[in-house]
């Protein structure tokens, strides 16, 4: 699917995709850039960050755990931001 760009630099988001991604009106969106590649993506819903959050992924937590590192890695947070 392909969509032009307007004149403010918005685009519209193909009602299939919006449908299947479950993209309703003020859902906030997450943006990042890799070299020409552009990705986006819905922003977690607080559930899903407590959910990933708490996750132990079948480790014990024995040890001090670096959450903003975790979560910066996962939504690509740039460093010193």
């Amino acid at each position: 699917m392909k969509r032009k760009v307007g004149p403010k630099g918005q685009i519209v988001i193909p009602k299939e995709i919006r449908d299947t991604l479950n993209l309703r009106v003020g859902v906030s969106l997450v943006f990042s850039v890799s070299g020409k590649v552009i990705e986006l993506r819905p922003e977690p819903t607080p559930d899903e960050v407590l959910r990933k959050f708490f996750a132990v992924r079948g480790k014990k937590l024995r040890k001090r755990v670096d959450w903003k590192a975790i979560l910066d890695e996962e939504y690509k947070v740039p460093a010193g931001k």
